[in-house]
């Protein structure tokens, strides 16, 4: 496949592409129920977001017969997440040349849930390297006194955080934990112990590729590896 046989994403493509990113967040919710749990409205807020972006000259829409992607350009890379190719084994084909396409404009970050095998080789098939990979972990509601804070960031000994929303299509029931530096699992605990009190019912802990021991720290605290971000070499 070429891009010859791409076309913009338009506005009579949107309840075609709504549907099949609805029937793919239906597909990685049982991977992690909670952190990816559809938001009630996920179907409204999607169509009104994808349609918003269709229309935005800033972003690249594309689709194939059987996929589309939106890239988004926040600063000196195309964000690629809003990408869906089905079925999947049409990814080695179609969703290859949907990723060249954005490639050759810009550099990309690529979003690949670690469960979805199929993107996860058409990045790999092109060529983009493992930039980030996320960790995640339910927490269960906090004990004793909850405190409500407008202080969204988080400094506990052996680790900082901050509270953040869930992306507006998922309701994990409450903000998230996003750990950004750990340096103890004691650190860790006593993070998630300060969200849980301020109603985080996920943690998530960022970890660069090459930082091994951060991996085994959290595979032995309970947590699951849940997405990869991928990114054009430097």
């Amino acid at each position: 496949m070429t891009s010859d046989d791409l076309r913009p994403l338009t506005q009579d493509d949107l309840d075609w592409a709504v549907e099949h990113t609805r029937v793919r967040r239906e597909r990685l919710a049982p991977h992690a129920p909670r952190f990816w749990r559809p938001a009630a409205d996920a179907v409204e807020r999607h169509r009104a977001f994808l349609s918003h972006l269709i229309d935005d000259s800033a972003t690249l829409s594309l689709r194939s017969e059987h996929g589309y992607l939106v890239a988004m350009h926040p600063g000196a890379y195309l964000l690629v997440d809003d990408m869906v190719v089905e079925p999947a084994e049409h990814w080695a084909t179609e969703g290859v040349a949907l990723l060249r396409q954005a490639t050759a404009l810009a550099p990309v970050r690529f979003v690949v849930p670690a469960w979805e095998s199929e993107r996860l080789d058409a990045a790999l098939d092109l060529g983009l390297e493992a930039a980030e990979i996320w960790w995640h972990r339910d927490l269960e509601p906090g004990t004793g006194l909850n405190v409500v804070s407008e202080e969204h960031r988080l400094s506990v000994e052996g680790a900082e955080a901050q509270l953040v929303p869930s992306p507006p299509v998922y309701d994990p029931g409450g903000p998230v934990l996003l750990v950004t530096s750990l340096e103890s699992v004691d650190g860790l605990r006593a993070a998630e112990q300060s969200a849980a009190r301020r109603g985080a019912r996920v943690s998530v802990v960022t970890q660069q590729p090459s930082d091994q021991p951060l991996a085994e720290l959290l595979t032995a605290a309970g947590y699951t590896l849940t997405t990869y971000f991928f990114a054009t070499p430097a």
